[in-house]
């Protein structure tokens, strides 16, 4: 009985299907595959999110391993430099280096470090005897027989128990180290065993352990093929390790959620297992296990990670199954309460004609009285959209109202005004009504200013939403008059500028912004010279376009957050906001501009064909002070303004007499230093360099300035303002010819030695420095590679491409680049790597307190390891006692400079005493 009923309920009367009582089975099925579709897009994105979230972990830890490799590889290469700037080593030079360096606390795992050297059956007789004339008694190559060629460990670190077996053991006998030696050896890089038990462990400990060998080389011997390699070898330097502690002493590289296996080669050979954390499974098959190879000193490891059960739990789905079936439940109640409103449609259309007749009479009856409002009335929904409007159909507007149907009224309102339509349709959505809100409209391409009231309509919250009547009304007029007044009030009619009103208002914003944000500003007072005598001869027309154009001239000089006021007569007042936070650097801008306005105003006026000379008296004075506001600033600015009349006009006077003080003093020493470079008040001065011997192997240039009334002027004080006045470009280009000029008298002397030139970041930066110096070169004669240039680190801190191209250009000149200040700043090793330098100069703040220091002593051996195996030439500063000098010797530190060997004298005296 139901199933005819309910498909009676799709046939009309006439007996053919009714498509509206589909609609709730269609809208069922479309919601259920939308439930379908997101149901698996969910899945597939947390599928996403775990591979990404665990490619990043196994990223991680083969980054952790690549670089805890390198760590090891740095060590061996600093030992290698160690023992190729040495004849011979013994046990106490070694432990003397080694200790220091705390490896094992550093290095987790690693065993120690070790030299390996080689000998033949001939020679075995003399190595042993040699051995144990150096201290090792009992000292004996193991084990014991006839071979071809020895490989015996001859000294290891530390010297503990463990390792001090190991002595004299022929490590040519371990086929692992074996291949790793000979394969170090030809290839002259790192080698790395596979894993084996030390000979230390034997009995003792059960884990893979692998060893590192770094070929030495006969410095003397040539090295470029395989056959030169294997006849200049020297011998190994070598660092064994345990993999297990090498691994877990990296940190946190695995966690909770991870496991990690290594293996020496491809990961299905258990055979050459190197580590298993304790939570790997072996050979189980698992959707997230990723296995990643790394190049480890010439053999390839494979690192396999296993995602744990905590990995797998935090990318659950319960969520996901929970909502598609939620998805599912209501697509089904919507599709039925469709269905069931489609069937009532029939009853709402017998009632609605029912209903047309009466509502026809009440609609042309409400007809007539809105044609009698001359408004325009609006109804709107909840988002302010106009759904009908209406006009009298004889008002001027009558077409363009119909132009807003269907658009938002706050997004029809100009910018400035849709926050004030908006706020007005939310009063009346809150209390009911809103009234005298004015807003702007665009109407036939004309903005038309609109008063505003709203009223919530009542009785259609249930069926058709919030709606609202508004009714507009044009007081455009009304406006228009209203903006006259205020421009009246706060603009000044002949310049169109800001008035004292206006400014006062403006200054009174920036002062709360600047006390708020703790930044200064300035108010600059210009009073025009003679303006009177101008006013009077040429008479008051030509007077005000005088003043016109200076307005003009002050609105073109100003930012687009300044303000420019004329306050009356020939006053006019700019208003800078945001200069600096500091006091200082604020005066001295604040200064710089009103010059460049006074310069400005100096410029002759073009008054009726006619030039007109005029000049300005400006005061300054900052803001914000304590306690003061803007009638205070205001009358500051006014009174430095008559203190510069006072002098003679056309001046700038501070308020501030300190700060007058000190700005003008800066300035006089940016002139003075100008003066200074033309009237060769500056000269040149050179600190030598010594070697260890104490000979002098070459110096360094310094800029000193004789002040003919200030005397001797500190560099700290002018190579400051040279820099921010763009002076240090020639000051260096000029430091560079002495440099050149001094190596040529050198040269014919037959005392010739490299001299070093400090170059500023901004002038290795400016344009065409490489061309002047191959011009000065050219021109003087001198030899290139004995001229040193210095540069900080922080040139190397921004554009690195542009920079070392730069220095390779003059390195093919022959100029050789040192790096002043090492340590300090910005350091790469990668870089150093790439910079074509000659030097490295230690900087003095780490020479001082070595040897006592052990931080610092440890650096300065750090520093010298690393220029020793990039082949750079170190250079001490600062050094002034003999215990720094004879520390810096033993560590075999190429050159030395300080007060120790001279202080710096002229150049052109030290040049004399050279070559005499």
């Amino acid at each position: 009985m139901f199933a005819p009923h309910f498909f009676r309920r799709f046939r009309s009367q006439q007996g053919y299907w009714r498509l509206p009582t589909l609609a709730g089975p269609a809208i069922s099925l479309v919601l259920l595959s939308l439930t379908v579709l997101y149901w698996q897009d969910q899945g597939r994105q947390m599928q996403s999110r775990r591979d990404a979230a665990f490619n990043r972990a196994a990223e991680r830890i083969v980054d952790s391993l690549q670089d805890r490799l390198l760590a090891h590889e740095i060590v061996l290469r600093g030992l290698k430099g160690y023992y190729e700037g040495s004849d011979s080593i013994d046990r106490a030079e070694l432990h003397a280096y080694v200790s220091p360096l705390q490896l094992q606390q550093v290095l987790p795992g690693l065993q120690a470090i070790a030299f390996v050297g080689q000998a033949t059956a001939g020679e075995m007789a003399e190595h042993e005897a040699r051995m144990r004339a150096l201290g090792i008694a009992n000292y004996a190559v193991r084990p014991p027989g006839r071979r071809e060629q020895y490989r015996p460990l001859i000294l290891i670190e530390p010297q503990t128990e463990d390792n001090l077996r190991v002595v004299g053991v022929d490590t040519a006998t371990v086929p692992g180290a074996l291949e790793a030696q000979n394969r170090a050896r030809d290839s002259g890089l790192p080698a790395l065993t596979e894993g084996l038990v030390l000979r230390q462990d034997v009995g003792a400990k059960t884990t893979p352990s692998v060893v590192m060998y770094l070929p030495i080389y006969r410095g003397e011997m040539p090295t470029g093929s395989v056959m030169e390699r294997r006849q200049a070898l020297r011998g190994w330097v070598s660092g064994p390790f345990h993999v297990k502690a090498f691994v877990e002493g990296i940190g946190r590289l695995t966690d909770d959620a991870m496991a990690l296996a290594i293996y020496d080669g491809p990961a299905d050979q258990p055979a050459s297992l190197l580590y298993q954390s304790a939570s790997f499974v072996p050979n189980e098959v698992r959707a997230f296990a990723g296995a990643r190879t790394i190049e480890a000193a010439g053999r390839n490891w494979t690192v396999v990670v296993q995602p744990l059960p905590a990995f797998e739990q935090g990318f659950a789905a319960r969520d996901r199954h929970l909502i598609a079936l939620l998805a599912i439940a209501l697509s089904l109640a919507v599709g039925w309460f469709t269905w069931y409103l489609s069937m009532r449609r029939d009853d709402a259309l017998a009632l609605a004609e029912g209903m047309t007749h009466a509502l026809r009479g009440a609609r042309d009856d409400l007809q007539a009285t809105l044609d009698a409002t001359p408004d325009w009335m609006f109804e709107l929904d909840a988002e302010g959209r106009v759904l009908h409007c209406h006009n009298a159909p004889e008002s001027a507007l009558h077409a363009q109202a119909t132009q807003l149907v269907g658009r938002s009224l706050p997004e029809a309102a100009s910018s400035k005004t849709a926050y004030g339509c908006q706020a007005a349709l939310d009063a009346a959505a809150s209390r009911g009504y809103s009234f005298g809100h004015e807003f702007q409209l665009v109407v036939d391409g004309e903005n038309r200013w609109f008063e505003l009231s709203v009223a919530r309509k009542k009785g259609t919250e249930g069926v058709q939403g919030v709606r609202f009547i508004a009714l507009l009304r044009d007081v455009s007029e009304r406006k228009q008059a209203a903006q006259r007044t205020h421009r009246l009030a706060y603009f000044d009619p002949l310049t169109e500028l800001p008035n004292r009103r206006m400014l006062l208002d403006r200054l009174a914003q920036a002062l709360g912004a600047a006390s708020h944000a703790g930044r200064f500003g300035a108010l600059i007072f210009m009073d025009l010279d003679n303006f009177k005598q101008i006013n009077d001869a040429q008479g008051h027309s030509v007077g005000d376009q005088l003043l016109v154009q200076v307005a003009h001239r002050l609105m073109q000089a100003m930012r687009p957050t300044d303000t420019v006021a004329h306050i009356g007569g020939d006053e006019f007042v700019m208003l800078v906001s945001d200069i600096s936070d500091e006091v200082d650097e604020a005066g001295m801008l604040a200064l710089r501009l009103a010059d460049g306005l006074r310069e400005s105003l100096e410029a002759p006026f073009n008054l009726g064909g006619h030039a007109f000379a005029s000049t300005a008296s400006i005061g300054l004075t900052l803001f914000p002070k304590q306690g003061e506001g803007v009638e205070d600033l205001l009358r500051e600015a006014d009174t430095a303004m008559y203190r510069a009349k006072d002098l003679g006009r056309n001046r700038i006077c501070f308020f501030e007499s300190a700060m007058q003080t000190d700005v003008q003093r800066r300035l006089t020493l940016e002139q003075d230093l100008k003066v200074a470079f033309v009237d060769a008040q500056l000269s040149a001065f050179v600190q030598p360099q010594v070697d260890c011997a104490g000979t002098v192997v070459g110096g360094e240039l310094l800029m000193r300035w004789q002040h003919p009334q200030r005397g001797a002027v500190s560099p700290t004080e002018f190579i400051a303002v040279a820099e921010a006045s763009g002076l240090i470009v020639r000051m260096g280009d000029w430091m560079i010819e002495q440099a050149c000029g001094a190596l040529v008298q050198l040269e014919a002397g037959g005392a010739l030695v490299p001299l070093s030139v400090n170059v500023s970041q901004r002038q290795f930066r400016e344009e065409g420095f490489v061309a002047r110096v191959q011009t000065m070169l050219s021109q003087s004669g001198a030899r290139a590679d004995h001229l040193i240039l210095e540069v900080t680190e922080s040139l190397l801190a921004e554009q690195m491409e542009e920079t070392i191209a730069r220095m390779r250009e003059l390195v093919a000149l022959g100029v050789r680049f040192s790096i002043d200040d090492f340590g300090t700043g910005y350091s790469s090793l990668a870089y150093l790597k790439r910079m074509p330098l000659f030097e490295l100069k230690i900087d003095k703040s780490f020479v001082q307190d070595t040897p006592a220091d052990p931080s610092d002593t440890a650096i300065v051996q750090t520093i010298l390891a690393v220029a020793r195996n990039l082949g750079l030439r170190v250079v001490a500063e600062g050094v002034e006692t003999q215990a720094q000098a004879d520390f810096l010797t033993t560590c075999q530190c190429d050159v030395l400079q300080g007060y120790l060997f001279g202080r710096p004298e002229p150049l052109a005296g030290w040049v004399e005493q050279r070559v005499a």
